[in-house]
């Protein structure tokens, strides 16, 4: 199986009756460099971390000029930062070190997920940039939804932990959603793809179908 293959199996993520219900303001940050987090100035944002991590990889056909980040962070925010010039001025303290290449923020919808048997540290995670072609969303919704019925049967399936509707963007053009999906581990994430070529066809042809602009960024978590 090619890297793209083994890459784009962590497409699905549909809104479904199993997604909390309750939306909030978050932030997703990609960073490069040997990056910090001043955890300090994330509290007096009145924000708090959710996930944070490494990025080992990128795939897929992005249109738009973005350097391969090495972190990523996730924020539950009190209330919008990049839409006013002064918390925009402070969430440029919250690194000790690094460079941002790109934020988001919008509304965040979390799945619920049960962790008993999957260590956040041991998890393979993936994010997917999005930029949908609009030409025919019930048509996305419904695929959507079949790509994560048919995933659910299978063992090892790639577990939907949230996603971000992005209403605001700083450093490449507005995504229309971040989501973030994870595996119980890299060798259980290797074993799904490796057994399940059918679905990844099915995710191929799903974005080609409904995306006009895609990348996956493939890593881990250390909170």
């Amino acid at each position: 199986m090619n890297k793209k293959n083994a890459l784009i199996a962590s497409a699905a993520l549909a809104l479904s009756a199993s997604a909390a219900l309750a939306e909030q303001v978050s932030v997703v940050g990609l960073f490069s460099g040997d990056f910090e987090l001043n955890d300090q100035a994330v509290t007096e944002l009145g924000c708090a971390v959710q996930r944070e991590g490494s990025i080992i990889a990128a795939q897929g056909k992005l249109e738009y000029d973005l350097t391969q980040p090495d972190k990523f962070v996730i924020l539950d925010c009190d209330e919008p930062v990049l839409g006013r010039p002064d918390r925009r001025q402070v969430a440029s303290a919250l690194l000790f070190k690094g460079a941002a290449i790109a934020v988001f923020e919008g509304a965040l919808i979390n799945f619920p997920i049960d962790d008993h048997n999957s260590d956040v540290a041991n998890r393979q995670y993936v994010l997917k940039l999005g930029y949908y072609n609009n030409a025919d969303v019930d048509a996305r919704a419904q695929d959507l939804a079949a790509l994560n019925m048919k995933a659910e049967r299978l063992d090892g399936h790639w577990i939907n932990e949230a996603f971000l509707q992005v209403h605001a963007a700083d450093g490449i053009p507005t995504p229309d959603k971040v989501v973030v999906i994870h595996y119980e581990n890299a060798e259980a994430a290797d074993q799904f793809r490796a057994a399940n070529a059918a679905i990844l066809k099915d995710v191929s042809a799903f974005n080609d179908a409904h995306l006009t602009s895609f990348t996956y960024l493939v890593g881990s978590a250390s909170r």
